[in-house]
């Protein structure tokens, strides 16, 4: 089972606690620690997370964004031990170059150390927009001289940062808004959705039995 988690509603956590920002976005990250562990414990295959979208670097103060780097870091640092216990092969997509150089070389450290296991993937989306990600591998199919006459709809995935994955199973967005903001955007044809108004740091092991309960009993005929 491949599931993809668009993590919502963290400031608003926070504000509603009326707590400062940057402790939403922290509890934030130790759900989604929660949730990689009850990943393992429910044998899904592949499991991600949206964690930033190229859209929030470009919009967000600096402020902000300088200490979603720092919970990045700290985020990668803990992860690692989980992905050495479980046997977790981490993975990115997105534009990286946008992020500091720290983050990237962090990133690609991770993914280099973690490449040989093969117990479940984890895939961290930063960085990320399905529209500049279409983008972007139209460039690169430029860029090689790509005969166009040859590109089909499953040799174009061997252009885009998350074609070497199965399309995911179940989407889950959290934070009460129904919509998918362009997540996974080439690959979602047959995806099911479980949308819930259940803010991200809220979302623990209740919310997310409910969530592949409804895979369960969701009617996929895959367009047949």
């Amino acid at each position: 089972m491949h599931i993809w988690c668009i993590m919502d509603g963290n400031r608003r956590w926070a504000t509603a606690k009326n707590l400062a920002k940057h402790l939403g976005h922290h509890q934030g990250a130790k759900t989604t620690e929660d949730i990689v562990e009850l990943c393992v414990k429910n044998n899904i295959e592949i499991v991600s997370f949206w964690a930033l979208a190229k859209k929030n670097i470009l919009e967000r103060s600096a402020q902000e964004l300088d200490y979603l780097y720092s919970l990045f870091e700290e985020f990668l640092g803990k992860i690692e031990t989980s992905c050495k216990k479980n046997q977790i092969c981490f993975e990115f997509v997105g534009d990286i170059t946008l992020l500091p150089e720290t983050l990237q070389k962090s990133l690609q450290y991770l993914q280099s150390k973690t490449k040989d296991f093969t117990k479940m993937i984890l895939i961290l989306a930063i960085g990320y927009g399905g529209q500049d990600e279409i983008v972007r591998a139209t460039k690169r199919i430029i860029q090689a001289g790509i005969d166009p006459e040859t590109l089909d709809e499953k040799s174009f995935l061997n252009y885009l940062d998350s074609g070497k994955f199965p399309p995911p199973d179940l989407i889950i967005r959290t934070g009460g808004d129904v919509r998918h903001s362009g997540y996974f955007l080439y690959q979602a044809e047959y995806s099911e959705y479980y949308f819930t108004n259940t803010l991200w740091p809220d979302f623990e092991e209740t919310e997310f039995h409910k969530a592949l309960n409804s895979l369960k009993n969701a009617k996929r005929n895959f367009g047949k």
